[in-house]
């Protein structure tokens, strides 16, 4: 995980400040810039749990995050923050552990090296393929697949209804699959994980200052590839 500290922004500094606030430890924005307030919060997390309270969120305090990362809040796919392709991640080592019986293969790599998973949860001879993210500036699509796969693996494992259906009849009817973000680096240039300061991210504007009429980044639709 990626070390966070005074002047850090990106959606997962969105991804902490969502956590400390459910924790309320923060009070702030969810602005993804990490500043005096948030690292107040997270020297009170410090101190809760026994850590150095130097305010940096490096791999001891993300450990000791973890349990509440992993659902311990009632929740594991956040809503509310933008969403890259470091926090599907997260996401999807959570519900693994949760609910080991998904299956999470890999369709490839996009340009930039970021994998491409692909989700299969069911066993039935119906086949259903779902995906999301292929427009960058669509990524709002990912946490809604991704909700959705989080709330059918807890409805199957407590054997309850999804949206009026029995959970474990539609397993044994259905197989889904579900490539939840097709265009990671799209997403990631959109959402902000790729930092303005990089010659990505420069280079990337390059481009777009080709079409003056479509905002950048917000209205960027397409992968990195340069050619």
């Amino acid at each position: 995980m990626k070390t966070l500290k005074i002047g850090s922004r990106g959606p997962i500094v969105e991804f902490l400040q969502n956590i400390l606030k459910h924790l309320r430890l923060y009070n702030g924005k969810i602005d993804g810039f990490f500043g005096q307030n948030t690292k107040s919060a997270v020297i009170k997390f410090q101190q809760h749990n026994n850590l150095e309270p130097d305010g940096i969120v490096g791999s001891r305090t993300w450990n000791a995050l973890m349990p509440y990362i992993d659902g311990g809040l009632g929740f594991i796919v956040p809503t509310n923050i933008s969403y890259s392709s470091t926090i599907l991640k997260i996401n999807l080592d959570s519900l693994k552990q949760l609910y080991p019986f998904i299956e999470i293969t890999s369709g490839g790599k996009s340009v930039l090296g970021t994998d491409l998973p692909i989700i299969k949860i069911g066993n039935g001879s119906k086949e259903v393929f779902y995906s999301a993210s292929f427009h960058a500036n669509e990524w709002i699509c990912s946490p809604l697949v991704m909700k959705f796969l989080a709330d059918y693996c807890y409805t199957f494992s407590n054997n309850l209804t999804i949206y009026g259906y029995n959970a474990r009849a539609l397993y044994n009817y259905c197989t889904i699959y579900i490539m939840p973000m097709v265009n990671p680096d799209g997403v990631d240039l959109v959402t902000g994980e790729i930092s303005q300061n990089s010659s990505l991210y420069t280079n990337t504007k390059l481009i777009a200052n080709r079409y003056p009429s479509i905002p950048f980044p917000n209205g960027w639709k397409a992968n990195i590839r340069r050619s």
